[in-house]
């Protein structure tokens, strides 16, 4: 007797079941909400700051692209030094 005592105090009722099942759907629902949200301002974060980059890297290379080719061309000729004053010394 004691023992259907005990189980009936710790049973559960249909509409608390429900009512619980209900409360943790709710819950679920906001979390999944709060993530949505989170990964949009996610995605709207790296496309701000991922895109601008691009922009800014091409704007250096224009401003850095001819003494990029000065010093291309400067090292070219220390680099073949001997032959190009060979070529301006030799009689014809």
């Amino acid at each position: 007797m004691q023992h259907l005592l005990h189980t009936a105090q710790h049973a559960v009722t249909r509409e608390e079941m429900a009512a619980q099942f209900a409360q943790a759907e709710q819950l679920t629902k906001e979390r999944f909400e709060h993530v949505d949200k989170r990964f949009k301002q996610a995605e709207q974060y790296n496309k701000d700051r991922f895109n601008s980059p691009t922009t800014e890297i091409k704007d250096q290379g224009k401003k850095h692209g001819c003494p990029t080719w000065a010093l291309f061309a400067v090292m070219t000729a220390v680099f073949f030094k001997d032959i190009i004053v060979s070529f301006f010394t030799t009689p014809l």
